[in-house]
């Protein structure tokens, strides 16, 4: 008998049950961490989006407090977004988001920056990402946010100067005042040119009379960086700067000779102690050298000449102010005064000093000036001369509504022109003028005459509006040896046309309209650019310009009418006379404009998104820094030493 017997292995029910279980609860965690994984991700990914749109919205803080000399323009109840221009005006032209690829879009938020340490501005901004549903773009299902901030005074963009002298030589050294200045982002000042007056060195530096290399200034003793420059221009070579000290906290200092600033050596304009510089404003017109400084105690604190009554000390008073004993801006004694409150509680937001003018933004947005008023240019309504032909008593600008004012520009030979207050009053930023009016800039259709103390004679010792529109700059066009002026207006609300408006004086044609004709009403041609738009925002370094229009386009390119003497206009050639329609100036391959310095009649300088300084015109003093004295009619590079860290 055979007997089968059949062995079967395995496991029972009851453990492959156990073993199924748990083999899902470790399948479960392995995707419930895999999903968690993907879910962080997701979140890194996301916080880093809303982190770029916080940067993005300092980045546009930045450029508004650069437009408006780090005087805030936009509010809490105003912020900055993308969809905003700086006064936190909501623009059709503008993208609402930062990023929107349909389900994510990007977006900021800036509020009203604070006062922090040093009086720099607290900027605080949120960034924020919607991620929005497929089918319904107006479902958003998740929020991400993110707070970046920013202790700013001074951009951390290069800066450039230049100075304005004399065409002959033989007018003397001291007149020459033909000059470059860079200033680098981590506070280092580099000059070239006329060196005559030791603005650039003293003697001890071997430097000469002509420097056509840029060197390293040397600062004052105790100042471990700049943060600003500016030179006073034609008639005195002085330059100044705003330099951080060890001990004392921002100060101004200035050095050269031609003025009541003279000195060999740099000189601090000495303040009361415990007094800090916010900022500083100079610059000169034939000898009335002046310097004006805005403390941490929110007053203003003058030096220099006061033929005119400019520094505003309320006295008759024409003495020279020593730097060694700055003078304080009688803002308290304003008449007119505000429309509300009390004159003495007032505060200064800005300053602007310029031949015969001061004038100041005060804390409630109006506009005061002291200095020259013989044809009413202080805007007081009046022309009341109580110092030799000047006012020295602060008044405000009585333009019509009292808008807020933004922007005040000084006209060149201010004794024979007038101001232009830039005001914004949302949705519109105004431009109105008071003064002289012989080249036709009171667009008025008028160019005539002389002014009398009646008023008559096409003066306007009230502030008269001449643009009504959305301006976001202001530029002031001088000619050299000569009492007329014109002005330029950009527009912000024309992003498919040039929107550059010009008017008054235009000898060399440098209103781009095709002759050398004076214009009383505003030109505009929209096609002026080369079909290019005027980016006001860059435009901010070139409000003072001299015998020639320069501006900068969204493309980064320059455009530039007037005289070309010595090539100045960067086309290659040299005229002589009148160049009366804009062309775009040859800049390097590759290369775009940042900033313009235009204030020299024979050279200008332009600061490339590179990094580097180009220079283009008359060589003469070395002044554009390329090694020679050899005129250039294409722009050159500034020999900038490389070693040295520009950005």
């Amino acid at each position: 008998m055979v007997s089968v017997r059949h062995q079967v292995g395995g496991f029972a029910l009851p453990t492959i049950i156990v073993a199924s279980v748990i083999m899902l609860i470790v399948l479960t965690a392995a995707v419930t961490a895999v999903s968690s994984v993907t879910n962080a991700l997701a979140s890194q990914y996301y916080n880093e989006l809303a982190r770029e749109a916080s940067e993005s919205g300092l980045a546009a803080a930045r450029a508004c407090l650069k437009v408006s000399s780090y005087s805030p323009t936009w509010t809490d109840a105003k912020p900055l977004q993308p969809n905003t221009d700086c006064t936190g005006t909501v623009s059709g032209a503008l993208s609402n988001y930062v990023v929107n690829n349909g389900i994510i879009r990007t977006t900021y938020t800036v509020g009203l920056p604070t006062t922090g340490v040093s009086s720099s501005l607290r900027i605080v901004a949120t960034g924020s990402v919607q991620l929005v549903r497929t089918s319904d773009s107006t479902q958003i299902w998740r929020t991400y946010s993110s707070t970046s901030v920013d202790n700013s005074r001074y951009n951390n963009a290069p800066q450039i100067a230049s100075g304005a002298g004399w065409k002959d030589p033989s007018a003397g050294a001291s007149y020459q005042g033909h000059d470059g200045y860079m200033l680098s982002s981590d506070g280092v000042v580099y000059g070239w040119g006329d060196n005559a007056s030791n603005q650039i060195g003293d003697a001890s530096q071997n430097l000469g009379t002509t420097v056509s290399t840029p060197v390293k200034m040397v600062l004052p003793s105790g100042v471990q960086r700049a943060k600003k420059i500016f030179n006073s221009g034609q008639g005195a070579s002085i330059v100044c700067i705003l330099g951080t000290n060890s001990t004392l906290g921002d100060q101004v200092y200035c050095r050269g000779t031609g003025g009541f600033l003279s000195g060999t050596t740099w000189q601090r304009i000495v303040l009361s102690t415990g007094l800090t510089a916010v900022d500083a404003s100079s610059i000169d017109g034939f000898g009335t050298d002046s310097a004006c400084v805005l403390a941490s105690d929110g007053q203003v604190y003058c030096v220099g000449n006061n033929d005119a009554g400019q520094l505003g000390t309320g006295t008759t008073s024409a003495a020279a102010i020593p730097i060694t004993a700055p003078v304080k801006f009688r803002l308290d004694l304003a008449s007119p005064g505000p429309v509300s409150g009390s004159a003495a509680s007032l505060t200064v937001k800005k300053v602007f000093n310029q031949d015969r003018f001061t004038c100041v933004i005060a804390s409630d947005n109006q506009a005061y000036c002291a200095g020259d008023n013989t044809v009413g240019q202080l805007g007081h309504g009046n022309y009341t001369t109580n110092v030799w032909i000047g006012d020295s008593i602060p008044g405000r600008a009585l333009i019509p509504g009292n808008p807020i004012v933004n922007d005040i520009i000084l006209t060149y030979h201010s004794a024979f022109e007038g101001i232009f207050f830039n005001s914004s009053e949302s949705p519109a930023s105004n431009v109105y003028f008071s003064g002289y009016n012989g080249a036709g800039t009171a667009n008025d259709g008028a160019f005539t005459g002389s002014c009398a103390a009646s008023g008559s004679y096409n003066c306007y010792s009230t502030p008269r509006q001449i643009a009504s529109g959305a301006f976001g700059r202001v530029l002031s066009i001088g000619e050299g040896g000569n009492t007329r002026h014109a002005i330029c207006a950009i527009a912000t609300d024309r992003p498919t046309e040039s929107g550059l408006f010009c008017i008054g004086d235009n000898g060399y044609g440098e209103l781009g309209t095709g002759n050398c004709t004076d214009y009383a009403n505003w030109y505009y041609n929209p096609a002026s650019l080369g079909g290019e738009t005027a980016n006001y925002a860059m435009n901010s370094e070139a409000t003072y310009q001299m015998n020639s229009v320069m501006v900068i386009t969204t493309a980064g390119n320059v455009y530039a009418a007037g005289d070309n003497t010595y090539g100045k206009l960067g086309r290659g050639t040299t005229t002589t006379s009148c160049a009366s329609a804009f062309q775009k100036m040859t800049l390097p391959v590759g290369v775009k404009a940042v900033a313009i310095t235009n204030s020299d009649e024979y050279s200008a300088f332009i600061l490339g998104d590179n990094g580097r300084v180009y220079a283009v015109g008359r060589n003469n003093t070395g002044q554009l820094g390329d090694g020679t004295t050899t005129d250039r009619s294409t722009p050159v590079e500034v020999k900038i030493p490389r070693q040295e860290t520009i950005y």
